[in-house]
C-alpha cells in the first residue's frame, strides 16, 4: 500500500484535511468572470464613444478657425 491510512486522513487525526479546493476554485472562477464582464463593457464602452467621435460632424479646414487667443 503507497498510502497509509494516516496520511489518507490526515497527519493530525482531528480534520481529514482543510477542503478549501472547491472554495479556491470558486473565487478564481469569480474573479476570471468578473473580469472578463468588465473587459465586454469596457471595450463595447470604447466602440460606442469612437462610433459617436466618428458620426460627429468635421470642421471644415478651409474655413478660418473661430477659436480667440
Amino acid at each position: 500500500m503507497f498510502i497509509t491510512p494516516a496520511h489518507a486522513h490526515g497527519l493530525l487525526g482531528g480534520e481529514a484535511g482543510a477542503h478549501d479546493g472547491p472554495l479556491i476554485l470558486l473565487m478564481v472562477l469569480v474573479v476570471v468572470v468578473s473580469l472578463l464582464v468588465a473587459e465586454s463593457k469596457w471595450r463595447r464602452r470604447k466602440r460606442r464613444l469612437q462610433t459617436h467621435a466618428d458620426e460627429a460632424p468635421q470642421p471644415d479646414p478651409n474655413l478660418p478657425d473661430t477659436k480667440q487667443v
